[in-house]
């Protein structure tokens, strides 16, 4: 997780990246990150109201944008 966070930090740093490329890397970090929570937080409600496959299919969807 603190290496995730870590990605979101440095990523205005990150120059030699195209503005997509940055959006697509925010995407899937903030992703990981959040179906961490979601479970660590509440893992029965985010599995019965399909939370964590809605995360999954926007993480699916930014790491195959390009």
């Amino acid at each position: 997780m603190s290496a995730l966070a870590v990605v979101l930090c440095v990523l205005s740093d990150a120059d030699w990246l195209s503005p997509a490329q940055h959006i697509r890397l925010m995407a899937v970090a903030s992703v990981i990150t959040g179906v961490v929570r979601l479970l660590a937080d509440d893992p029965g409600t985010a599995t019965l109201h399909g939370l964590v496959v809605g995360m999954c299919v926007t993480f699916d969807h930014a790491a195959r944008c390009g």
